[in-house]
């Protein structure tokens, strides 16, 4: 599945080198956490979750003038459903982690 990328009025020079590097970096970083959630205790996947949940937030909402209306909805809509596992009192990895590799996955595309 890819993304297409759609830059309307925006000029190429807010697409910077440092920010597509940063967001390969996070990416990276990103599934490397989701990757450990399953040997972390109760209170460790509540921390790495919250992590998670920030950095894609931020970058779902960096990435929405780059992507199409329906696109968006796909993002916010993963977005919305790894909060609600960060919100459980004890997460379920099996909902969350498919979420957030899917999403990370998402936005490794969006350059």
């Amino acid at each position: 599945m890819s993304l297409t990328i759609r830059v309307p009025g925006i000029p190429v020079e807010l697409l910077q080198t440092d920010d597509r590097a940063s967001l390969s970096w996070q990416v990276s970083v990103l599934g490397d956490m989701v990757a450990t959630l399953d040997t972390l205790t109760t209170a460790g996947q509540h921390h790495v979750i919250g992590k998670v949940v920030a950095v894609v937030r931020d970058q779902v909402q960096r990435a929405a003038p780059l992507v199409s209306r329906r696109e968006r909805e796909i993002l916010a809509g993963l977005v919305e459903e790894m909060e609600q596992q960060s919100d459980r009192m004890s997460p379920d990895l099996a909902v969350f982690t498919p979420r957030a590799e899917r999403l990370i996955g998402l936005l490794a595309l969006v350059r």
